[in-house]
């Protein structure tokens, strides 16, 4: 199945799908599964549930993007509003609380608020489940993330995308693929193909393979030139 698990909606701020938009354009790209991931709003996320409910062939997998004090961290099933500027620590936490899967998306992005950019220690803390220091909280059993983009349509080059991909290599975490999609026809640009799924899955089995690694990346490379579009429109004709 094809899932591409970090697309905005309006209610982000810098995007301008609207979820039904957004729902009618994976339905026809044949996508089967998809998570609106704005930053740090479930709004858009909710509105799509609710609107997939008579759809058969598109599941909406609840999602947000929540800004830590470190960089980005996607909630990836959350349904409820994790603050902001929390400690990357306390963040996937409370993404594991909600029984969510902590996935950092564009990890090493310099000018997207990448986590892991220049960030050993967050590295250490966040892939190592046997990390400790001299604080006087060593519990770190259920401290680890679920996975990493290890594709991200967005990306300008391939870099980026490359120490991803040997992050999740070295310390066995799920290898996704994201959109990252902030205008419509960007959406499924990359996605990430779920293996070893029933054919009609429920929000669970997806959370389940992505656990268990059973996942590829997959897709292309937005265009620059429809990200300088979209750049045009939002810092020249702030049309957002």
């Amino acid at each position: 199945m094809k899932l591409d698990p970090h697309i905005h909606s309006i209610y982000s701020g810098d995007a301008r799908s609207k979820p039904k938009d957004i729902i009618k354009q994976a339905s026809f790209l044949g996508l089967d599964a998809i998570a609106i991931s704005d930053h740090n709003s479930v709004e858009g996320s909710k509105i799509a549930i609710e609107l997939s409910k008579n759809i058969d062939n598109l599941l909406i997998v609840p999602s947000i993007e929540i800004s830590s004090s470190e960089g980005h961290i996607l909630g990836f099933g959350v349904e409820k509003v994790i603050p902001r500027d929390l400690s990357p620590v306390e963040t996937v936490e409370r993404i594991h609380d909600q029984g969510g899967l902590a996935i950092v998306p564009h990890p090493f992005s310099s000018y997207r608020d990448g986590l892991f950019f220049n960030n050993r220690k967050a590295i250490e803390k966040l892939t190592n489940p046997d990390y400790s220091n001299d604080s006087s909280d060593n519990n770190y059993d259920n401290l680890k993330i679920d996975g990493v983009e290890v594709l991200n349509a967005r990306y300008i080059i391939g870099y980026s995308n490359y120490k991803s991909n040997k992050l999740a290599e070295k310390s066995n975490l799920a290898k996704i693929g994201s959109s990252d999609s902030h205008f419509l026809d960007s959406i499924g640009n990359c996605y990430t193909e779920i293996k070893n799924i029933d054919s009609e899955p429920t929000i669970d089995d997806i959370i389940e393979a992505i656990k268990s690694k059973d996942t590829i990346a997959k897709g292309t490379r937005t265009s620059n030139k429809l990200i300088l579009k979209e750049v045009f429109n939002k810092k020249i004709r702030r049309i957002y």
